[in-house]
């Protein structure tokens, strides 16, 4: 570039504090500079009188940059940070005090400092990755979810310790981690599954073919462990951001009859999953399934039958007496924390314990629903869906219409790959909050050249 613009840029790009949006700004106004000397020089300028022409139009770089720094900085997220702080105390300290009243519940880990360390170590991780630059992972996204898909692989075949015939945790050789949970890292997979739909938008209806493609490495590991429950939350997930991509006008197919046919789909392929495993699988496997399908069968069991009678048991406000009594022997833990707060506080103390998880997953949907980015809006929707799919699955659990345990509620259900797993999706909402008006060099990968001076 001539040297008037390259000075001007380097003037107007030193007020700009974010290092982020630089280069992008940047190239943004060598652009428009660029456009306007042209203009200039079909006028009938000289090139070097264009120029300055050009550089001129743009005003003052000092108070231009200025101006800019105001736009194209990073939202304070300190509030956020607050929320979520209290948010995970009131989970523990519900937890804690139902504790309490019921011992035999397993609503919190065998010693309450392990319960902190988890959080503490949460924060950290979500800490991390908000000030990480999202883009980078949505960049990379098909990489990185062939990267986890092997390292879960690997890690069930060197690590993988079955229990009641599923590889569910996976034992690790270090100190201070006692068990991995396989089904809570299957879904940092949705993050990056929205990313990959990103990368193919305009490509029609084989857009929509890959994405159903880019379902099978969670899918996969999934039924291999085997975990039903998971599988299913996960193609509801992957459907859901499938769905909100062909919504959006991404592919340019058809939005109605595509969208007709995935859903068709989801009715018809979880039928035919259904009546195979029944037919093939294992007994355990077809009369948890049968549990699922008709809980109020005998394959339901024991447990079910006792969640009906504290749910029956349970009054408006405060602890009903035939509840409390029935969920003494419940033998229930973290993923049954709904139904010993209707027993001991009350129903509607569940219902506004799930309203407000709700009003604050409604919260973070918003947040991405607002991005300018397309990039950013699919990975926070993405993560979103996670957690709202998480609860209802937890809401279903406790009232019994789906009787599998093992089931994950954010900021109320303990266990330290399940607080990982939250925090590194709470950190990418907030990165993508963080970085809203900061434009985002979405070109850059190894095989990608950058032709602004390193010096802008």
């Amino acid at each position: 570039m001539g040297d008037r613009k390259e000075e001007y840029i380097r003037i107007l790009t030193e007020q700009i504090r974010c290092k982020k949006a630089r280069s992008q700004v940047a190239r943004e106004i060598l652009n428009h500079m660029e456009e306007q000397e042209e203009f200039f020089v079909s006028e009938g300028m000289t090139r070097d009188e264009a120029q300055a022409e050009a550089v001129k139009e743009m005003g003052d770089p000092v108070e231009a940059g200025a101006a800019l720094d105001m736009v194209h900085r990073p939202q304070m997220i300190g509030g956020f940070f607050a929320l979520v702080g209290i948010l995970y105390a009131a989970g523990f300290l519900v937890s804690f005090f139902l504790q309490k009243n019921f011992a035999e519940a397993s609503l919190l880990p065998g010693a309450i400092s392990s319960y902190i360390l988890y959080m503490l170590i949460g924060f950290m991780i979500m800490t991390g990755v908000c000030y990480a630059d999202y883009s980078r992972l949505g960049l990379w996204a098909k990489e990185l979810t062939v990267l986890l898909t092997m390292m879960i692989a690997a890690g069930i075949m060197l690590f993988g310790v079955p229990v009641n015939g599923a590889s569910v945790f996976l034992c690790l050789p270090i100190p201070g981690v006692s068990s991995v949970n396989i089904k809570m890292l299957c879904y940092l997979f949705l993050p990056l599954y929205g990313a990959v739909m990103y990368g193919y938008r305009g490509q029609g209806y084989s857009a929509v073919v890959k994405g159903v493609l880019w379902m099978f490495p969670a899918m996969c590991i999934s039924l291999y462990i085997p975990s039903i429950s998971t599988a299913m939350m996960l193609f509801l997930m992957f459907v859901l951001i499938l769905s909100f991509a062909v919504g959006k006008g991404w592919f340019a197919v058809s939005v109605k009859y595509t969208l007709a046919g995935i859903w068709g789909i989801v009715l018809l392929l979880p039928a035919a999953v259904c009546a195979w495993v029944i037919r093939t699988g294992a007994d355990y496997q077809a009369a948890r399934l049968r549990a699922v399908l008709h809980p109020g069968s005998k394959e339901a069991g024991y447990r079910f039958r006792m969640l009906r009678e504290i749910l029956d048991g349970s009054v408006l406000s405060g602890a009903g007496e035939s509840a409390v009594s029935a969920a003494e022997g419940f033998p229930g833990g973290a993923e049954f924390g709904l139904v010993y707060v209707a027993a001991y506080y009350g129903i509607l103390a569940a219902v506004l314990l799930i309203g407000a998880l709700t009003f604050l997953f409604i919260y973070f949907l918003g947040i991405s629903l607002r991005q300018k980015n397309e990039l950013g809006m699919i990975m926070g929707v993405s993560c979103s869906v996670v957690f709202f799919v998480q609860l209802l699955f937890y809401v279903l659990v406790n009232t019994g219409l789906f009787p599998v345990g093992g089931v994950y509620c954010p900021f109320f259900t303990y266990g330290g790959t399940g607080v990982v797993v939250t925090n590194v999706l709470l950190g990418l909402l907030l990165s993508i909050y963080r970085y809203q008006e900061i434009p985002l060099d979405m070109k850059r990968k190894r095989r990608l050249k950058v032709s602004v001076k390193s010096n802008i």
